[in-house]
């Protein structure tokens, strides 16, 4: 886990400016699933491309922390296991939603700051960091969406990087 922390906060430094390219994973832009594909390939591990198929090849392996819908809260004791290095999957929760869980949008939780503020690293566009827009790669607050928003975390956990090289199926997600 900490070789992937400190390859995603390395990059960052080294890299200030990446910016979200939708369907990219790579230093000249990219997505939220294409940040952590890139990152944990790094790392010689490779996972599906997009968050949905990181979420379910994860689901598979028994990597994950299911969080149950009616969660809202930071503090509810399902996070009592989120650790930094586990990726954060989120979900649409509104009308029109699927029914079964479609993971759309994933993080990499870092810890709390020395105040105990939450945050995590990876790819977006208009999330925020301490109340200031982030948009492409870079630390961003962690939160878990409110009663009544159109997103909500749907799960978290880390992949298995022991024996370098894990790939995904043939067809997940890429």
């Amino acid at each position: 886990k900490r070789q992937v922390l400190e390859r995603a906060l390395a990059f960052l430094k080294a890299n200030p400016e990446v910016p979200y390219k939708l369907g990219s994973a790579d230093a000249t832009g990219m997505d939220c699933s294409g940040a952590i594909y890139f990152l944990f390939k790094e790392a010689g591990v490779e996972l599906p491309r997009s968050a949905h198929g990181q979420y379910e090849w994860m689901k598979r392996e028994g990597r994950l922390t299911e969080v149950p819908a009616s969660v809202r809260k930071a503090d509810d004791p399902v996070f009592a296991k989120l650790e930094p290095g586990d990726l954060v999957f989120y979900a649409h929760d509104g009308p029109g939603a699927p029914a079964e869980v479609r993971a759309s949008h994933v993080h990499l939780y870092l810890g709390k700051e020395a105040d105990g503020h939450g945050i995590m690293i990876g790819s977006s566009e208009g999330r925020s960091y301490r109340g200031k827009k982030v948009n492409g790669f870079g630390i961003t607050d962690y939160r878990v969406p409110a009663a009544g928003s159109a997103t909500r975390v749907v799960a978290y956990g880390m992949p298995k990087l022991e024996g370098a090289g894990a790939k995904p199926r043939e067809g997940e997600g890429r």
